[in-house]
């Protein structure tokens, strides 16, 4: 193969589609379009930065490919559904206390309001 043909890379464990990569920064079509050689070192460090992103990039999906399929969790999944049972209990016992707030504040609020109306007779009474 020469060095000014495109590569394309190698995309069976990938999901996304890749661009076409110049498999050599130096080749003489790049040099052909008037790039200078402050330009193709440049370029040569950015096919670095593009190796290194593409590696971490597919150890985060690796990473999210396990946790997914539940390589991470100890043993079986069974943990993990106790987990979300407990969770869910928590969640329902805070809704719980929160309409029982909510009725609180409620009748706190009437109360407040029939006091509010008594004094106001009382003062009303007073001024007479």
């Amino acid at each position: 193969m020469m060095a000014s043909q495109l590569v394309k890379p190698d995309t069976r464990n990938c999901k996304r589609p890749r661009e076409l990569e110049p498999q050599m920064p130096d080749s003489p079509q790049l040099s052909s379009l008037g790039k200078s050689d402050s330009s193709l070192s440049e370029s040569s460090g950015l096919f670095y930065k593009d190796e290194a992103l593409e590696k971490d990039l597919n150890d985060i999906e690796v990473f999210f490919w396990k946790l997914h399929n539940g390589k991470f969790s100890s043993g079986s999944k069974k943990p993990i559904c106790e987990r979300a049972a407990v969770d869910a209990s928590y969640i329902d016992e805070i809704d719980g206390l929160f309409k029982e707030a909510n009725t609180i504040e409620n009748f706190l609020i009437q109360k407040r309001e029939l006091l509010r109306q008594r004094l106001t007779v009382i003062a009303n009474t007073l001024h007479r």
